[in-house]
């Protein structure tokens, strides 16, 4: 195991930031702490570095107690969200540096320390920059610098903290797929603190959920977006739509088909936008009048706000634009629209199937 955790604590005044955390970092993975502000995602990160002290609890590394080693001697490079390089030195200055401030006893030599620089400044696709300074670079180039700092020093884990926060949409997917593409060639145990749900399902190899100081899943990207554990990680995960519904009895008395209906409801239905289907027409009788209110072309999708007679509800579906274009549909038009897929969420907090 990498990084094992073990009933961390973390308190400031009042506020708990870790509550009682217990979790297992593989080693050679790549792990997204993904939650909302204020869940307690950077605090963790910041206690596994050693910036913060845990008030109770143990991490563990590779086998070993690091709970209380400092900083410098827990092997960690740190990638913060805005760079953190030093203005005044050149870009090959600033990789060079934790290897320049090492011990002499483990200090490499000069011709070391270019040699390694440069094939560090190579791999993240800078080389050519090495003599200029970081106000000379762009936002991705200064955190392709901030990373391959972080790596000079060959550390056991690296750890960022939300590294592609500060960047645009287009500069942001690029990194993300570089990010991954080097992990994989590198295979260093990589721990990264995001509020994106996309980048997290993108590049991680697992995602521990966090809220409000706790864990509330981890799993597989797959596992979480497609077996979310409760109605907080689905709505984080995603666009959803909830409805109240209640349980149609079949003609045994058994339990069946859940449908909507106003009023307080007995359990909650959970449905992602792409999982509704529009039709014309009611032909098989599974369909729910609508009317179209509103639509927005979004590239290669539509995005449909529907808002159904019977109970007043807004439901937002995600179509695909050649569908929209083809059915001719509009705002203003009545529709049917079919669930293809959704969670039933029940008092007794356990999840099943939507049956269609």
């Amino acid at each position: 195991m990498g990084i094992s955790i073990r009933q961390v604590h973390k308190h400031f005044g009042g506020f708990v930031a870790l509550d009682e955390i217990n979790l297992d970092i593989p080693e050679g993975e790549l792990t997204a702490l993904l939650g909302p502000s204020g869940s307690g995602k950077t605090t963790l990160l910041r206690c596994i570095a050693g910036l913060e002290r845990p008030d109770a609890g143990s991490i563990h590394f590779f086998g070993e107690n690091a709970t209380n080693k400092p900083v410098k001697n827990r092997g960690v490079g740190f990638v913060f969200q805005h760079y953190a390089l030093f203005k005044h030195m050149t870009i090959f200055d600033n990789v060079a540096f934790g290897l320049r401030i090492r011990p002499r006893a483990t200090r490499p030599g000069r011709d070391e320390i270019r040699e390694k620089v440069h094939k560090l400044l190579a791999m993240v696709q800078i080389d050519s920059m090495a003599r200029r300074f970081p106000g000379e670079l762009s936002g991705g180039q200064k955190q392709r610098v901030a990373l391959a700092r972080a790596l000079a020093v060959e550390p056991r884990v690296l750890l960022l903290d939300e590294p592609f926060g500060a960047l645009d949409a287009k500069v942001r997917q690029e990194l993300r797929r570089w990010l991954r593409y080097l992990h994989d060639e590198m295979h260093i145990t990589s721990v990264f603190v995001t509020h994106d749900q996309e980048e997290a399902l993108e590049v991680a190899d697992r995602i521990v959920i966090l809220n409000k100081g706790a864990i509330e899943q981890v799993g597989t990207p797959e596992e979480i977006y497609d077996n979310p554990v409760n109605p907080f990680v689905y709505e984080f995960m995603g666009r959803v739509n909830l409805f109240h519904a209640r349980f149609r009895r079949n003609e045994s008395g058994a339990e069946g088909k859940a449908e909507m209906a106003p009023g307080q409801p007995p359990v909650s239905l959970f449905i992602r936008p792409h999982d509704i289907e529009l039709q014309r027409h009611d032909e098989d009788g599974k369909g729910i009048a609508a009317k179209i209110i509103a639509h927005k072309v979004l590239g290669n999708r539509v995005r449909v706000e529907l808002l159904t007679p019977e109970t007043g509800e807004k439901i937002e579906a995600n179509i695909d634009r050649k569908t929209w274009r083809d059915s001719k549909f509009n705002t203003d038009d009545s529709v049917y629209f079919r669930i293809l897929g959704a969670k039933v969420y029940k008092p007794d907090a356990t999840w099943s199937d939507y049956v269609i």
